[in-house]
């Protein structure tokens, strides 16, 4: 009996561990897959590969050797499709004052992503002094929490990122309050696909020259353009 225990364990190990190795080859296809249709501007297809491996790390979790950062980057890069978009008020409802505080305090990437959605949104509704003021203190209040969750050496990009963020809102509050500024900046309605080109009119096209290096015989000779064509040889 015991001679077939063993061999029934060591199937059976063999088998998860099988299993186990399957799943995260899949899961690793998601993620490509994932990468390369948002490269792509693909972000339905995107969406999809990121859920399934959300599921996956959602019971991942738990394993000691992962943890929970494989699970928040997939949440941050869920949040970039949104910011992309434009869907700016997924990641910061208008009845949410302080919505980064709704976001867990290790995944500063996702933090950092609502609080420029914050700010995007604020571009977009607030419209008389007063809420523009409001907007720029929610602002202000969401970097400084990035700033101070920001701890991890691995997450030093992105509190760069949101250092630079506060300082700018912090100094758009002050041309407010100082009255050199009436409205907020025009917000980037392009997206991530830059601006469509136009053509250079007609005054462009006066200012264009067109140089053609001198033949030698042309430097040396005192009517340029003048000399005789090439002979050809042969």
């Amino acid at each position: 009996m015991k001679g077939i225990t063993r061999p029934v364990i060591a199937g059976v190990v063999l088998a998860a561990a099988g299993a186990v190795c399957l799943g995260e080859s899949r899961l690793y296809r998601e993620m490509a897959t994932a990468e390369q249709a948002f490269l792509t501007s693909d972000y339905g297809t995107a969406d999809g590969s990121l859920r399934t491996a959300e599921r996956y790390y959602t019971y991942a979790r738990r394993l000691p050797w992962i943890g929970d950062r494989p699970l928040n980057d997939v949440r941050a890069r869920q949040a970039a499709l949104a910011y992309w978009r434009g869907d700016y008020a997924a990641l910061a409802p208008a009845a949410r004052t302080d919505p980064v505080s709704d976001v867990a305090a290790d995944n500063i990437h996702l933090q950092l992503l609502v609080a420029n959605a914050l700010f995007r949104q604020g571009q977009r509704q607030a419209k008389d002094r007063a809420a523009i003021l409001r907007m720029l203190d929610a602002s202000i209040a969401a970097y400084r929490t990035v700033l101070g969750n920001g701890r991890d050496p691995a997450d030093a990009p992105y509190v760069e990122r949101a250092a630079y963020n506060y300082e700018y809102v912090v100094r758009l509050r002050d041309e407010f309050l100082k009255g050199r500024r009436k409205t907020l900046p025009e917000s980037d309605e392009e997206g991530n696909l830059g601006f469509e080109g136009a053509l250079e009119g007609a005054e462009f096209e006066q200012e264009f020259r067109l140089y053609v290096p001198l033949e030698k015989e042309e430097r040396e000779n005192t009517a340029p353009g003048q000399t005789a064509p090439v002979q050809r040889k042969g």
